[in-house]
């Protein structure tokens, strides 16, 4: 029969062959090297320091538009503004592939669906105020 401490230390062996491998899981699943579109590599040591979420999808429709030098903005934009906005952007821009400048009709499109969600959202507010009364 096994002793307690024995028992504690295979459990604990155990736990640390489990987080090594969810570790290990974790790196792959997370690792940036593997995607084809991974803004680091096209767009060079410029933004290396990359660690949020919104930093590569703004380096990303840097990277779709052929606008690296813009990518700022588009980092700034994927933080602030409305993400449903950027993609449905994104997909229009996407069916013109012969334009000149990709970037300036996704900033055309982007201008729009805004103009028309705060439309829409000004509708809604306007008929809460009118159900409450």
């Amino acid at each position: 029969m096994d002793s307690l401490k024995d028992i504690l230390a295979q459990v604990k062996k155990e736990q640390e062959k489990e987080d090594s491998s969810l570790q290990q899981d974790q790196q792959t699943l997370f690792d940036m090297s593997t995607i084809k579109d991974n803004p680091k590599k096209m767009l060079g040591d410029k933004h290396k320091y990359i660690s949020k979420e919104y930093q590569i999808y703004g380096l990303r429709l840097a990277g779709k538009l052929g606008d690296k030098e813009r990518a700022t903005m588009y980092i700034k934009w994927a933080k602030e503004k409305n993400r449903a906005i950027l993609d449905s952007a994104l997909s229009f821009t996407s069916d013109y592939p012969n334009a000149n400048s990709k970037s300036k009709i996704f900033m055309w499109k982007v201008k729009e669906l805004e103009k028309e969600y705060n439309a829409k959202r000004e509708d809604k507010e306007k008929n809460k105020k009118k159900s409450k009364k």
